[in-house]
Parts: C-alpha cells; structure tokens; sequence
C-alpha cells in the first residue's frame, strides 16, 4: 500500500503550503525554514511519483494532482486532528495562539473586554491583535497572517467568507462652537454643509463621508475640504472637539461622549440612521485550528447575547 510509505508530516507540510500558496508563509506558520519545506515537499512529490505544484516564475502554482490531493488531505487531517482531541483528555484544554485582525474601535470598546473574560476561562490561550483598515486585513487572511478578523463594510475577496455580527451607527458630528461660527440655519442645506464646514477624516479616500452623504442626500462624489486625516477614532473625536471641522463618530462613542458632558452637534441628515455593518471575516479554504475554533465560537456567542 502506497500509504504505508506516506510521512504524515509530508501531508501536514503540503495541506500548508497548498492552502498559503507559499513557502515562506508556510515556513512561518509550522516555524521550519523554507529550505526545508521545500526539501519536504519533493520527498512527497518523489514517494507519490506526480508533481503537486508547478514553478513558475518564481509563484506555486498546484497542479491537478495537486488539487485533487488537498481536497481529501485537508478533510482528513481536520478529521484526525479532531479524534486526537477527543481521546486525548489533556487536549481538551485550549493551548495556542490566535491572531485576530480588528478595526480600531470596534476592537478596543468591543472585541478587547470578550478577549479579557476569553483569556480568564483559558489562560493558556494566548492573542496577537492587528488593528487595521478592511483592505488591508483582506491580504492579512489571504496571506494567512491572521486567523479571522472583524471588518466593516467592504468589498472582500471571494475567497473569504464573511458573516454579519454586529451594527454600530455612524454620525455626523462636530463641535457646536463650529456649527454656530458657520450658522446651523445655513448648514442644513447639503451643498453649504459640503462646501462651507471643514472636516476630518480616516482616510485620504475620505469613504465615510462620502458614504454618510450618499446615504442622507444622496450626494456622488461631493468636494469635501478635509482639513486632517487621523485614522484613529479618538483622534477624530479630539480634532471634533477642538474645532478643526466635522467628522464620522460611530453612535457608541457618541452615546459615550454625551453621557460623559462632551459637546458634540450630530447632525440629523434624513433621519434614516446610516449603519456600518460589522462582519466576522476568515479565508474559506483555511483549516483552522481547535483553539481558533472554538474562540470564534465563543465571541460570536458573546456578541448575539449582547445583540438579544
């Protein structure tokens, strides 16, 4: 039988590096150098007698063969990794590292206090966080530097899967010193509200205002003068309170602000709230792990509770 001279290792080596399409990644991830990844992956190649990646051009390319090894590979080893826990009681103790990308305040006001009552129940699990914009988490899962991640509204990749786990409304706002310098009667005309009131924002792109217009006035592409990108949501909040123009809040925080004495004027718009839908994201074809299962399981719990 062919599978008596299989090295399970060799299996585990190339469910890797076919789901990261790379070496380097894969080195990383099982911490081997990518010389011997690579020396791992020819021993399986020769023992099997068929190529399972083409080179080209400097870029891992699977072959048929390849393909058609990952899609049973990847079931059985999930299913082996599975039993393992299940007889081995010791196992049943969650033991790894998970890394989790987060936009900046969702993750801090929201995600962090889960984290802290996670880590409480499972002090052996340990946490790498990286807070950053959507598109940029994108690459992080396609390249596998993250587990999963939450994100705001954006276009993902199909190659990720996403699910909806939370809304936090987005709100105009601005001090009221700025409102009444530039007259509140004035400003609820949209077009002296675009042209006349300065703004900050996180981005240079300035999305979030060109979404709350769109969504309110059903403006395209209005000329903002954007006085300060921060990408920081208490940045913008502090750049608000000192008079340097308006700025997106998420309601949260504005809710905070005002129960805190904060000044702030939300402006109303159309009155339909402006809501950015919070997702769980991670790459559809990555095994994960038990402990990065079951951490998902666990916030997603957390986070329906908080919604009910």
């Amino acid at each position: 039988m062919i599978s008596n001279n299989i090295n399970l290792n060799h299996l585990r080596i190339f469910e890797t590096v076919y789901r990261l399409k790379s070496m380097t990644f894969a080195a990383s991830e099982l911490h081997l150098t990518q010389s011997g990844i690579s020396q791992h992956i020819s021993s399986f190649e020769e023992t099997l007698n068929v190529p399972l990646f083409d080179r080209i051009k400097q870029r891992l390319v699977p072959t048929s063969h390849g393909h058609q090894l990952y899609e049973k590979a990847s079931h059985a080893l999930k299913s082996l990794d599975e039993t393992f826990s299940d007889l081995n009681t010791a196992n049943r103790r969650l033991v790894g590292k998970v890394s989790i990308g987060l936009p900046i305040e969702f993750g801090n006001n929201v995600i962090l206090p889960l984290l802290v009552k996670f880590t409480k129940l499972n002090p052996a699990v340990k946490f790498q966080l990286r807070y950053d914009f959507a598109n940029v988490i994108n690459e992080n899962l396609l390249n596998g530097e993250l587990d999963f991640a939450f994100v705001d509204t954006f276009a993902l990749d199909q190659r990720i899967s996403t699910k909806k786990v939370y809304d936090e409304v987005l709100e105009l706002c601005a001090h009221p010193s700025l409102v009444k310098k530039k007259e509140l009667s004035r400003l609820r005309d949209p077009k002296v509200l675009v042209e006349e009131l300065e703004y900050v924002e996180y981005q240079p792109e300035l999305p979030l205002l060109k979404l709350w217009f769109k969504h309110h006035y059903n403006l395209t592409n209005p000329r903002f003068n954007a006085r300060v990108i921060a990408m920081d949501v208490e940045g913008i909040f502090r750049l608000i309170n000192l008079g340097q123009g308006a700025g997106i809040l998420p309601g949260h925080r504005v809710e905070k602000i005002l129960k805190e004495g904060g000044k702030l004027h939300v402006f109303k718009g159309s009155g339909k709230p402006l809501r950015n839908e919070i997702s769980i994201a991670h790459l559809k074809d990555r095994s994960q792990t038990t402990v990065v299962n079951a951490t998902m399981s666990w916030i997603l719990g957390e986070l329906e509770n908080q919604i009910r």
